[in-house]
């Protein structure tokens, strides 16, 4: 992100997945909360975009489809498109045009095989 800070978002330490975010910042050796998720999330994508923003995608609470974006200057989130296929331990990759490419993972939280094509 800039300023070279880093937003970590959600994941589960207790078993039930978490909605907090927050910033580290790298030059401070610092932890700040920022706004939290929609949705609490684990298991899910987060890609930082060419215009500052960070998408996040995948496995939350109420769907697997499920996807929002983080606004660095507001420290908000806030909900965007569903994903065709529901995604849990998938990979997202920022492609030249600025789109993201979502593959692979399943479509449930609870086994490990690969997503087939729909």
């Amino acid at each position: 992100m800039n300023g070279g800070r880093v937003l970590i978002t959600g994941g589960s330490g207790s078993g039930a997945a978490s909605a907090s975010a927050e910033l580290y910042d790298p030059a401070g050796r610092a932890f700040v909360a920022t706004g939290s998720m929609v949705e609490a999330r684990a298991a899910h994508t987060a890609t930082l975009l060419g215009n500052g923003q960070v998408l996040i995608a995948g496995e939350g609470s109420k769907t697997l489809t499920g996807a929002e974006l983080y606004d660095p200057v507001a420290g908000i989130f806030a909900t965007t498109g569903l994903m065709t296929a529901a995604r849990v331990w998938h990979t997202a990759t920022l492609l030249t045009s600025g789109k993201v490419l979502v593959a692979g993972g399943t479509d449930d939280e609870t086994v490990f095989p690969a997503l087939r094509n729909r």
